[in-house]
């Protein structure tokens, strides 16, 4: 009875460990290093002649570039949103991402944003492109705030898909079609 108890009691040692390990592995995930990352999607629609781009970023690693950048105090994604952040997220893409095609630098038009949980996808177009032999894509967005920044740049042209990544080292991709 004596050895029962024994065999017991260290079956419950051991299982108490167990899950004390298995509860304390997640919570060490959630303080390891955070990843910078961001997916844009580009494609080419030729019954449009048109390029319509979408770039998915979370919230808060925005946020804080746009208050860093700016030296400004803007919380994102309130219903009270101050209406200069239009302006301004629309003025730091245009310092950080670039499209040539057939190696003519393309302006685009800022179309909006939209919040869904935590990311905000903001939508970006390209007129009167009749085709395209040649897209170079240069993405630097967050890059200066957060070094290890990740852009994965996801093209359909043409029925061509591609996908690029880009970092600190390797700030524009080319593709020729």
């Amino acid at each position: 009875m004596i050895i029962d108890f024994y065999i017991l009691l260290k079956f419950i040692m051991f299982s108490k460990q167990k899950y004390l390990i298995l509860f304390i592995i997640p919570l060490l995930a959630f303080t390891m290093h955070k990843y910078y990352i961001s997916l844009t999607k580009i494609e080419y629609k030729k019954e449009s002649k048109s390029i319509q781009v979408t770039m998915r970023i979370f919230i808060d690693d925005l946020q804080e570039t746009i208050n860093t950048t700016y030296n400004k105090d803007f919380e994102l994604a309130l219903p009270n949103e101050s209406k200069k952040i239009d302006t301004i997220i629309n003025n730091y893409l245009t310092g950080k991402f670039k499209i040539k095609i057939n190696n003519i630098q393309k302006a685009y038009s800022y179309i909006g944003k939209e919040y869904e949980n935590e990311v905000v996808y903001l939508y970006l177009e390209i007129n009167n492109i009749e085709s395209i032999k040649a897209i170079e894509i240069k993405n630097t967005v967050m890059m200066e705030i957060f070094p290890e920044q990740k852009n994965i740049i996801k093209l359909n042209i043409n029925n061509t898909k591609k996908t690029f990544l880009l970092t600190t080292k390797k700030e524009k991709d080319f593709l020729t079609l």
